[in-house]
């Protein structure tokens, strides 16, 4: 997957991305806490066709996924393969305010992604262990714990 790039493509999209590198998985190169800016800026290393395709065939497409995340406010969370230029946006996270509306969103624009989704609820965008866990469709419907501030939905 991607284009064939070299060692500066590689090493702009890794620098691009560093700050976001999840602690915990880093040797697998899982991103966290990724603003919709970089995440747009990582996508343009890849070509169009994979940044708008639906990559595991449910999840919505990862400019999308940008989109919802610049419109509302919210971080990506994905992954870097590690010594090459490709990007995985797997993932959103948003206020607890507007989790309901996003659901409802994807629900409406992206046929079959709200099902198969996973969603989460944490109480602070630093917390390291969720408070609440359901599928996609709990967001329609289920009452958030009380505390749960933020939101995420993300597909394997």
């Amino acid at each position: 997957m991607g284009r064939t790039m070299g060692a500066p493509d590689v090493e702009a999209l890794a620098a691009l991305l560093a700050p976001y590198s999840d602690p915990g998985l880093a040797a697998a190169g899982r991103l966290v806490d990724v603003p919709a800016d970089v995440g747009a800026a990582a996508l343009q290393h890849l070509p169009a066709d994979l940044r708008d395709a639906r990559l595991n065939g449910t999840q919505p497409a990862m400019t999308w996924l940008v989109a919802q995340a610049a419109e509302l406010d919210g971080r990506l969370v994905g992954s870097l393969v590690p010594g090459r230029a490709f990007v995985r946006i797997d993932g959103i996270q948003v206020g607890r305010e507007v989790a309901r509306p996003l659901a409802t969103r994807i629900a409406a624009e992206v046929t079959g992604a709200l099902e198969t989704a996973v969603a989460e609820a944490w109480v602070s965008w630093t917390a390291q262990e969720p408070v609440w866990t359901g599928g996609g469709t709990d967001l329609l419907n289920a009452e958030l714990p009380p505390g749960a501030a933020v939101v995420g939905l993300w597909w394997d």
